[in-house]
């Protein structure tokens, strides 16, 4: 397995830990106020269903190379069940940096 390939897994892995996230701890109206809130028009989110939108915000942001963005926004607005379920897990990996 080359480079690219271990960091595709690790990001695969990453988006699907935060997708699985965002499904379990907010409905349709708080993923889309979030995206809002990290400067994505929701209405540009494809899906109407919670698992629908939270795999094109994490898309989305993920094409941006933003997913520090949304892993800051995420622990600011659901900090103990962010704690729980992550801990500083995606900061240690190295995928996603302290900023």
């Amino acid at each position: 397995m080359d480079e690219n390939e271990r960091n595709s897994v690790a990001n695969n892995e990453i988006t699907a830990g935060l997708r699985t996230f965002i499904t379990d701890n907010m409905g349709v109206e708080e993923i889309k106020g979030l995206a809002f809130d990290i400067g994505i028009d929701p209405n540009t989110l494809a899906g109407g269903l919670p698992a629908e939108l939270a795999v094109s915000l994490v898309q989305t942001m993920a094409q941006r190379g933003e997913l520090t963005l949304l892993d800051r926004a995420l622990r600011d607005l659901l900090p103990a069940e962010y704690d729980i379920t992550f801990g500083d897990a995606l900061r240690r990996s190295g995928d996603i940096d302290e900023e």
